[in-house]
């Protein structure tokens, strides 16, 4: 849905009193322009009230469950819809339309094998879902950066950030001179898969690893690895703005105007 930052019982109190609701939500798509922030400002929250997705995207893909679930870790799902582009580490909105239910959750694994096998198995589920029920993708944000020599921070983009949802990591291989400074063994086990194993793999680390982010800078602690070294690269999948009725004054004024 569009971004709309400013209440009709709230622009009076901002100086605005002629006005119609088009307007609004025109002013506040230039601001979410000019921020560089397609994903708007607004986040909605989970059935337990934490902040789980964006508010104004449109979903990159919907699907519809084909069978019920419940609540677990390492949970098995049958779902209708271009399940095939799913990749480890999305995050998938189930039962956006009932609060009482509403949960983002993490693709653990992927399968190509058809149903009645199970396409995906979700890191972890805390409510019940039906058979009917919707899935979303593409309501959180996501980035992809590459980590800094032998350390375990980055910087996101959005701020102010509330809630890191998933996170995925690889290795990589320094170029040639840069060998002496790199933290693993250049001839190992996994120097073999990535030379003849195509390109590194993904690696979910957000549910037994934690991150830790600072809100309002977007700086993200990433932890080590399966191989007990950082991460050359990461795809991080997070939220981050304000809840519906706390959007800064700055903002609605900014409407106003």
């Amino acid at each position: 849905m569009p971004s709309s930052y400013l209440t009709t019982a709230e622009a009076p109190i901002y100086g605005l009193t002629n006005f119609s609701t088009s307007q609004i939500i025109q002013a506040s798509a230039l601001i979410d322009a000019y921020l560089k922030r397609p994903e708007g400002l607004v986040w909605g929250p989970d059935s337990t009230g934490n902040p789980c997705y964006m508010t104004t995207p449109a979903p990159v893909a919907t699907f519809e469950l084909t069978a019920p679930i419940s609540p677990g870790a390492s949970v098995p799902v049958q779902m209708s819809g271009p399940v095939q582009i799913l990749q480890v580490g999305d995050v998938i909105l189930l039962d956006q339309a009932t609060p009482s239910s509403t949960e983002a959750c993490v693709v653990a694994t992927t399968s190509n094998q058809p149903n009645p096998s199970p396409a995906i198995t979700l890191q972890n589920v805390i409510n019940s879902h039906s058979i009917g029920a919707t899935a979303a993708l593409g309501l959180a944000i996501e980035e992809q950066r590459y980590m800094p020599d032998s350390r375990p921070l980055t910087f996101l983009s959005r701020t102010p950030l509330v809630n890191v949802i998933s996170g995925v990591g690889r290795y990589g291989y320094g170029r040639r001179g840069d060998h002496a400074d790199y933290n693993m063994e250049q001839f190992n086990l996994l120097a073999a898969v990535s030379k003849f194993g195509g390109p590194p793999a993904w690696e979910l680390f957000q549910q037994n690893y934690p991150t830790g982010w600072d809100v309002q800078t977007g700086q993200v602690w990433v932890p080590a690895g399966i191989m007990l070294a950082y991460y050359s690269e990461v795809k991080l999948r997070y939220v981050a703005g304000f809840a519906a009725n706390a959007i800064p004054g700055p903002i609605k004024m900014a409407v106003v105007q």
